[in-house]
């Protein structure tokens, strides 16, 4: 027989995608939808999935509820049956976790018990490192196929508390020295990029320059080029210096400012922003409104 809902056209809500399981969300449209009386047929028609993977999560998710009503001084109790889809969520997570292939340390106890006693020391007078744990189960026992192939996965089952040794057993370990990966703290150089005038922020007049070197091979024997940027007309001014330093820097503002003169410097050279580079470090004796960016953030410029 032929339900009404069957005849529905499928509904734009059909994104499943093909053979994965339902979600959470899937199976809270699953019980919105029967709520409304529509057959499996036309609820998979809804999702995007076969009519078959509907009725097996309503049998999942199928609870047992009571409605009670009371009649002439009784209380009458009429058990009926719905699907909840959070019943049917809480037994397909359950049901996953027993999924795949099992652990390998749940079938090598003997292992487990024979590594713990090499690497405390309870075997010999010796105490193992994992590596050579390993090695010496290898000696003792028949079945290789119960001891892991790799000493990575040993340090991952120690990690994980598989065993009674920890990381604080391993002698070895303990003694390794972790080089620190962040860089030193950094000091900026000078008044912050933060102080720079509101006009040089927004990039409106003439006068405001961004200052960086290019240079090849940082070996201190390739040229040093120093490269000036106009926020506004976005005019470079190149010239190359003699090495990367700040009397170099310094040496090449002061020979500017002498061929300008003074107040023609100042009004062509407003404010500069440079990043914190040891060759911009004594700019504030050559400009007087010299401005740095946030140590290690010369992109700020």
């Amino acid at each position: 027989m032929t339900h009404l809902n069957d005849t529905m056209p499928t509904n734009l809500l059909a994104t499943h995608r093909k053979y994965a399981h339902l979600t959470k969300e899937e199976r809270v449209m699953i019980a919105i939808l029967k709520s409304q009386g529509l057959s499996n047929r036309a609820i998979g028609r809804q999702l995007g999935v076969n009519h078959q993977t509907i009725n097996n999560e309503l049998k999942r998710g199928i609870v047992r509820q009571i409605r009670r009503q009371k009649f002439n001084g009784k209380t009458y109790d009429y058990p009926y049956h719905i699907y909840s889809y959070e019943a049917g969520q809480n037994i397909y997570l359950k049901c996953h976790q027993r999924s795949g292939r099992p652990r390998l340390y749940y079938r090598s106890k003997l292992f487990l018990q024979l590594a713990d006693q090499l690497m405390f020391g309870e075997f010999d007078e010796h105490r193992y490192s994992p590596q050579a744990a390993i090695y010496k189960a290898r000696d003792l026992m028949s079945d290789d196929s119960l001891i892991p192939k790799s000493v990575v996965t040993l340090y991952q089952w120690i990690n994980d508390g598989v065993f009674r040794t920890s990381n604080l057993d391993l002698f070895e370990k303990t003694k390794r020295k972790h080089h620190q990966s962040h860089p030193q703290a950094k000091k900026c150089l000078g008044p912050n990029i933060a102080q720079c005038p509101q006009v040089a922020d927004q990039r409106s007049e003439i006068g405001h320059w961004e200052l960086d070197t290019i240079q090849g091979h940082k070996d201190g024997k390739d040229s040093v080029v120093l490269v000036m940027t106009d926020r506004f007309s976005r005019v470079n001014i190149m010239r190359k210096i003699t090495s990367k330093t700040a009397y170099a820097v310094n040496h090449f503002f002061v020979e500017l400012r002498q061929k300008l003169g003074k107040n023609a410097y100042y009004r062509i050279f407003k404010t500069i922003t440079s990043d914190n580079g040891s060759e911009f470090s004594e700019l504030t004796r050559v400009h007087d409104h010299v401005f740095y960016t946030d140590p290690y953030s010369p992109w700020k410029r």
